[in-house]
């Protein structure tokens, strides 16, 4: 467990600190913490680290760091992200969507991303495609269970499987507290571990299509092509109500968006397909909230990447994690580098 050591005594140049800044709300409600400062990093509460920046490039999942904020009065807010269930199906099935056939030796397990709109305005769509991969239990909490999805270098399991995900908004969550899309991953989790029975639930889209909406859906093409399909799960799993682990706009929704996307990918759709769940850790429910110096309100800490809430992806956070090192190096140039003889003249004249 990392915490911050602050400082409430302004520094000499701290000046004053404006009500608002550039994204109009860094400061806001945290006029009481603005000559707050970094002065150093406490490691498993027994080793602190003097310094007077921190660069907090946390992961999306880091909760007890974003509590640990959150106490220390570190302005934050709630913010969009999506969850939904993982989507099994054969890969050989996925290879023929793609390639048109399931065994071409010189091309790999193929890939897909799909996408569609939903009535409700919430979007679907596939998200960490795993190529003839694996679901896995990624629970970091006691009963809670959240499932994640990953390929071995071959990608020759028999399976491919993608998370297919809803998008949720502040308005979903239960209050308007900073941590309150914390509190509706733990929620959903919750549910699935009380699903599975602390096992990864497994539900075929037939199942739950009928539960969701009481269609019943055709599961045909998998079950006669590949009567032994099973899921493959890394870990313990077990047939269960995954219906009941979303709330029911987000089940129609999901419901909703696969069917329209089966209707352009045949087979997609196929009620013989396995879901399982929860994929509740796609990005940040949290953003910590910076200005245009890429800081916190308390001087010194710089948020950074997924988990501050500035990226949605590896490549996206390595970009932002650019962005605040172009911030550092122009505030470190400025202190420490005095202007040449040339750079001085220029400036008199330019005055």
């Amino acid at each position: 467990m990392t915490d911050l050591q602050l400082s409430d005594e302004a520094p000499a140049d701290a000046g004053t600190a404006p009500d608002d800044t550039a994204d109009g709300n860094a400061y806001a409600g945290a006029a009481d913490i603005r000559h707050r400062r970094v002065t150093g990093v406490v490691i498993n509460g027994r080793e602190m680290i003097p310094c007077e920046t921190v660069v907090l490039a946390v992961g999306h999942s880091a909760r007890d760091t974003f509590a640990m904020l959150y106490e220390r009065q570190v302005p934050m807010e709630a913010k969009a992200f999506a969850v939904g269930l993982r989507m099994e199906h054969p890969r050989q099935l996925i290879d023929r969507m793609q390639y048109g056939t399931a065994h071409h030796p010189l091309l790999p397990a193929a890939s897909y991303k799909v996408t569609a709109g939903t009535s409700s305005g919430r979007g679907v769509y596939s998200f960490c495609m795993c190529p003839g991969g694996y679901v896995v239990n990624a629970s970091s909490e006691p009963g809670r269970l959240a499932v994640n999805g990953m390929s071995y270098s071959g990608r020759d399991g028999d399976n491919s499987n993608s998370a297919m995900i809803v998008t949720v908004t502040p308005d979903d969550y239960e209050d308007d507290s900073p941590l309150a899309g914390v509190a509706f991953q733990r929620r959903l989790e919750e549910s699935a571990y009380r699903a599975g029975k602390g096992a990864v639930p497994v539900e075929s889209y037939a199942d739950y299509k009928y539960a969701v909406t009481g269609e019943r859906t055709d599961g045909s093409v998998i079950r006669q092509e590949y009567p032994g399909f099973l899921p493959a799960v890394k870990g313990a799993y077990r047939m269960a109500a995954v219906h009941d682990i979303l709330p029911q706009p987000l089940n129609e929704a999901l419901v909703e968006g696969i069917e329209s996307i089966g209707k352009s990918v045949p087979g997609f759709a196929d009620g013989g397909a396995y879901l399982s769940g929860v994929e509740s850790r796609t990005s940040s429910p949290v953003r910590i909230m910076r200005d245009e110096t890429g800081q916190s309100a308390v001087q010194g800490l710089y948020p950074c990447g997924e988990g501050a809430g500035y990226a949605g992806g590896i490549t996206s956070a390595a970009m932002d994690g650019m962005l605040i090192a172009e911030k550092l190096r122009a505030k470190y140039r400025s202190i420490r580098e005095p202007m040449s003889i040339e750079q001085q003249k220029t400036e008199k004249y330019n005055g």
